[in-house]
């Protein structure tokens, strides 16, 4: 109707007018015919194409929107169960403080709620009620009132604190954060993402072996597959040289040795890391044999110590008759030494490798400070602000465009429908679907690796710069996500997030102006930190310290002399007992087992 309305009479008076103000008199007949004409089949061909493409592209772009409004949905909802889940590997003590923990990720948390979650942190609830307190008067801009608890309680806290220390580290640094009010978390600055968990997904995928991953590597994929599906943005700085084509090469050595060294150490600690999940999630060690936030080292000797005692107990259960409960926990152990011993293997050898690339690294570096000694005679070459030669900084974006968002969540729903990940608390992640632990842990670490598979082709997750990029930035704050929202709303909170989300690279400049100064030598002059501060954010405080202590650093390969963690060969007793149990197993007239992970 409205083609026939334009070309008939709109067209018609249009002409009439036109010519009639134009020559004076009324148009021929056949020009009036011709313009109607004209304008009936140009809308004509208009129309048909239109139908053409909504009948094809116009359909196939709406199908997208509707995938990423489904696929964010989804995505909400899953992150809300791979938090129940990573609660549900604890037991007893350990299983209320990560609870609490997960509670206190939400910055809109009332006080009866920072009362519960302190409460079952620390096991006090005069603790508990101290914290609730301070908490509702910060939230009503009493800060008289605060200062004033902190007074009073500061020396009952701290030693609540160290006795936490002991068990959890991590749960120690949270009350002191908020005991303090330092504790980091809110819609603004974001929050901190686990470090390496781009590297551990990935090393689970290139060795096929889903026990590499954590749960909390799940989430955090899960997170940054949501921000991207909602039009994150994450901001990146990368260097840049020009200048003599020697010293380019030179520093362009040394910044791929370094990245070959970062990629094999974060191998090697997130196998260990990884092995660490694993026997937390069969319940063998004591809930507190290992708690969060233990450093490598302390984690090495820890996960020596319940190898060891595991042996012993496969040895002493096969040293005697066994009935039917021994046999089943028998079973049970024997699967767990093969398990602990493939992790811990793994493990070695990415030791190994890392001490190989330390070395390698070493000498770049020692390349790198003989040609900076050189080079010093001529400031031009490290100039960092404007100018043509010396370091640069480059900026980038992570981020996924239109085409890209469509194609991600086309086959993220296409995995959800096959996987019968089809609707609110109804996936196989979820315990009311009656699905056991192992089939759920599984599942979710299958899902971790087919989000990477989803993204790899876009941004290019498997490239250790954007992994490294990924990780200094903070993920949007989710704490006010909840199963009651809708798809819509969840779509909503995730672009709104992130828009607000801080995408300041100042910690990212400060990282970098600290690897110019202690490894690559850059005098970090007057110009130079005016520019990082004014053009990036960076504090101007930070890069004061650093120049101040630049002297100490100058022609010292400085923080890569330290050797990393020694991770020995496994020892053979525990394979002599991985292979009794089996042996005993099989003198029973159990049928041959098949160990998992093998």
């Amino acid at each position: 109707m409205q083609l026939f309305w334009t070309a008939g009479p709109v067209t018609g008076l249009g002409l009439i007018g036109g010519y009639y103000i134009g020559y004076g008199k009324i148009p021929p007949f056949e020009l009036l015919i011709y313009f109607i004409s004209f304008t009936v089949f140009s809308g004509l061909i208009g129309l048909i194409a239109k139908v053409v493409y909504d009948g094809t592209r116009g359909h196939v772009q709406d199908q997208g929107e509707r995938d990423i409004r489904t696929v964010t949905d989804r995505l909400g909802e899953l992150i809300l169960e791979i938090r129940d889940l990573q609660v549900e590997s604890y037991t007893g003590q350990a299983r209320k403080r990560e609870a609490a923990l997960q509670l206190l990720r939400r910055i809109d948390l009332s006080s009866y709620g920072v009362y519960i979650a302190f409460r079952d942190l620390t096991g006090d609830g005069k603790t508990g009620r101290i914290m609730a307190a301070m908490h509702a008067y910060r939230r009503s801009g009493v800060h008289a009132r605060v200062r004033e608890l902190y007074e009073d309680y500061r020396s009952y806290v701290e030693e609540v604190t160290q006795q936490l220390q002991e068990k959890s580290p991590e749960a120690a640094r949270e009350l002191e954060q908020r005991f303090t009010g330092t504790a980091g978390g809110n819609l603004k600055t974001g929050v901190e993402r686990e470090s390496f968990f781009l590297q551990r997904i990935m090393s689970a995928i290139e060795n096929n072996n889903p026990l590499l991953m954590t749960f909390r590597d799940v989430e955090e994929m899960l997170i940054l597959a949501f921000e991207l599906i909602n039009e994150r943005e994450i901001p990146t700085l990368v260097f840049s040289y020009s200048g003599k084509w020697k010293f380019a090469r030179t520093l362009d050595q040394l910044e791929k040795k370094r990245s070959a060294y970062r990629v094999v150490q974060a191998r090697g600690g997130n196998r260990m890391r990884a092995l660490e999940a694993y026997l937390r999630e069969t319940g063998f060690p004591a809930e507190d044999e290992l708690p969060k936030g233990l450093t490598m080292p302390q984690l090495i000797e820890q996960i020596n110590k319940l190898a060891e005692r595991l042996a012993d107990e496969i040895e002493n259960l096969a040293a005697g008759s066994l009935t039917t409960d021994d046999r089943i926990r028998l079973k049970e152990l024997t699967i767990i030494m093969e398990n602990v011993l493939d992790l811990y293997t793994m493990a070695h050898k990415g030791f190994r490798e890392t001490g190989k690339r330390h070395a390698q690294l070493i000498e770049a570096a020692r390349e790198w400070e003989k040609m900076a000694q050189g080079a010093r005679k001529n400031p031009a070459i490290f100039k960092v602000g404007p100018g043509r030669r010396g370091l640069r900084i480059r900026e980038d974006i992570i981020t996924l465009d239109e085409e890209a968002r469509l194609e991600v969540a086309r086959h993220l729903h296409w995995y959800f429908e096959r996987e019968g990940i089809s609707g609110k608390g109804m996936t196989w992640l979820s315990v009311r679907n009656g699905h056991d632990y192992e089939i759920r842990t599984e599942a979710a670490r299958r899902l971790a690796v087919e989000l990477a598979l989803a993204l790899e082709p876009h941004i290019g997750l498997s490239r250790p710069e954007i992994q490294r990029n990924i990780n200094a930035t903070k993920a949007i704050y989710l704490g006010e996500l909840s199963s009651e929202m809708s798809a819509m709303q969840k779509m909503e909170l995730g672009k709104n997030m992130a828009r607000e989300v801080d995408n300041s690279l100042g910690n990212a400049a400060e990282q970098l102006a600290e690897a110019m100064v202690r490894l690559y030598q850059v005098d970090l002059n007057a110009e130079a930190r005016e520019f990082l501060h004014y053009t990036y954010g960076a504090r101007i405080e930070m890069l004061n310290l650093l120049d101040a202590t630049q002297q100490k650093y100058q022609y010292q390969v400085s923080f890569i002399a330290e050797r990393p963690p020694v991770v020995h060969e496994p020892p053979a007793r525990w394979q002599k007992a991985s292979a009794t149990g089996r042996k005993k197993l099989s003198r029973n007239g159990t049928e041959r087992i098949r160990l998992s992970g093998r």
